[in-house]
């Protein structure tokens, strides 16, 4: 396991233990049991963000699909248009859409990330305020059990969650798909003299990350009870402060899945610690973006300690895409 991933996982174990020993409160039952569950959207948008970022690329439409998912789910979940499968369905297809023509933008037309998804977050901006100007609608009472449902003090919407990014992430790790998606972030070029075609990279990990973002805007549906036409904005920088923060390198090729999540239990232990010392909501995004800044400054620091990769230096050969792994 690579520092980038045991960093982070370090720093929850810590964070951790320092909070149980002097923040009041932070310990008991039910405020863990909060916390996991405010976790969710933020370990969701991060995988996905994730899988994008080792691409070199970015999404900033997660929010925005966050958003989305809830907008739908609010729509059509009433007995009158469709119930809770149609609404599902819905929404899922909606994230591949989205997902896809991201995709599209960056690999067919070969438009920045960056820009391609700021585009279809304004998008689908003014697509959510025409569909749900204020928040509202109705969301079935059998839906919101499964963000409320508790075995014991343990939310089972977070173990099906973890075990769900786990599998990604062991999946990441040891298949060939996950040496690809690094190959391609890590130079594309050599990624294709060696055979590997950066659509059957990029494509399946934007349609992952819009449909990660799709599950967290039904699971804060479930947990809201209505549907929300700003309510996906916070999770389009968090998603990449989490990344960051869990070792993921924004110029791609390097970064872990277990390290995201790592990152984004810390920022959703900041807010919780936050909020439990009473202290006033603006200063969490200044805590977050200090954290931001400390993590790039310290990967760049790294980066510069063991030499800069040369642009087109790393050659990808078939052999090692067969069967080995670059490093993390």
């Amino acid at each position: 396991m690579s520092r980038r991933t045991v960093g982070p996982i370090v720093l929850v174990i810590v964070a951790v233990v320092v909070n149980v020993l002097f923040v009041p409160r932070f310990g008991t039952r039910i405020n863990i049991g909060y916390l996991l569950l405010q976790s969710v959207p933020l370990l969701l948008t991060a995988v996905g963000q994730t899988l994008v970022i080792i691409t070199a690329g970015i999404d900033l439409s997660v929010g925005a699909s966050v958003t989305l998912a809830g907008v739908i789910a609010s729509l059509l979940m009433e007995p009158a248009h469709g119930g809770i499968v149609v609404a599902l369905v819905a929404c899922l297809a909606a994230g591949v859409a989205v997902g896809s023509v991201n995709a599209l933008l960056i690999v067919r037309f070969h438009l920045p990330p960056f820009l391609s998804t700021l585009g279809m977050t304004f998008f689908l901006a003014g697509l959510n305020l025409y569909l749900r100007p204020v928040p509202g609608g109705f969301i079935t009472e059998s839906f919101q059990r499964v963000a409320s449902a508790r075995w014991g003090y343990v939310p089972p919407t977070v173990v099906a969650t973890l075990l769900v990014l786990a599998a990604i992430a062991i999946y990441v790790d040891r298949s060939r798909f996950g040496l690809r998606l690094r190959a391609v972030g890590w130079d594309e070029r050599s990624a294709r003299l060696a055979g590997v075609a950066s659509e059957t990279v990029k494509v399946p990990a934007y349609v992952g990350a819009a449909l990660l973002a799709t599950v967290a805007g039904l699971f804060i549906a479930s947990k809201t009870g209505s549907g929300d036409p700003l309510v996906g904005n916070s999770y389009q920088l968090a998603s990449i402060s989490a990344a960051v923060l869990g070792g993921v390198d924004l110029f791609g090729g390097r970064g872990t899945i277990w390290g995201a999540m790592a990152g984004a239990f810390v920022l959703a232990m900041i807010g919780n610690v936050l909020n439990l010392l009473g202290v006033v909501a603006y200063w969490q995004w200044i805590l977050q973006g200090l954290i931001l800044l400390a993590a790039v400054a310290l990967y760049a620091v790294e980066f510069r300690k063991h030499g800069a990769r040369k642009l087109g230096g790393l050659k990808w050969e078939t052999s090692a895409l067969q069967g080995s792994q670059p490093g993390r």
